[in-house]
């Protein structure tokens, strides 16, 4: 089947080859890149985080790679040390990430965040969309004054978060487009974020 698989890891196997951890919208696959350590191998460029398209069996879990091409390599991410560190933490996700959730919609958007120019806000974001997949999902009422980091749950006083803090986690947890957020509001959030994972799911994100 022709599809799109993001490498997030990558291990060398045997004398001349290479493993390729891969996420794809039918979820995880291991492939087997033969003589990528070859200088003139035409997988020598796969590396960590490339998206490639390919011919997959979705049916096998580890198998040979071919019929592919790197569809983006993501060089301004990869120029910046920083981009690259926000990336990591955005791929480090996957680890969370089990067989029975829906991976096409989880591509779709690990993808479109690496589109972001603010990477640091796209990381962000995918932690606090990510809550809903993983089953421990946040609730807005209409109307509120704060959020209750411990109940996941909107409040009518001022809890975890006040009410201007609420909105833009809100914002970021229905987000369709990159919007901008100043520097003191990300602190905040990525702040409440990384607290959410370790009460709820004793999970540190290494921002």
């Amino acid at each position: 089947m022709e599809t799109k698989a993001l490498i997030y890891k990558t291990q060398d196997y045997q004398e001349s080859s290479r493993l390729l951890y891969t996420y794809t919208p039918f979820g995880k696959y291991t492939l087997v890149a033969k003589g990528a350590k070859r200088y003139k191998s035409a997988y020598r460029s796969y590396d960590y985080l490339t998206l490639i398209e390919l011919d997959l069996n979705i049916e096998k879990p580890i198998q040979t790679l071919q019929k592919s091409s790197i569809s983006n390599y993501y060089e301004s991410i990869k120029a910046n040390y920083q981009h690259i560190s926000y990336t990591s933490t955005i791929l480090k996700s996957l680890d969370l990430i089990t067989d029975d959730l829906p991976h096409e919609r989880l591509f779709k958007l690990i993808t479109w965040l690496l589109t972001f120019e603010d990477l640091e806000l796209a990381c962000i974001t995918l932690y606090i969309k990510l809550t809903y997949a993983l089953g421990y999902e946040l609730t807005f009422h209409k109307a509120f004054e704060g959020f209750d980091l411990y109940k996941g749950i909107t409040t009518p006083i001022s809890k975890t978060l006040n009410k201007e803090e609420t909105t833009y986690l809100k914002e970021l947890y229905f987000l369709k487009d990159e919007i901008h957020l100043n520097n003191d509001v990300k602190g905040v959030l990525k702040q409440f974020i990384k607290n959410y994972y370790i009460y709820h799911m004793d999970y540190d994100i290494k921002f």
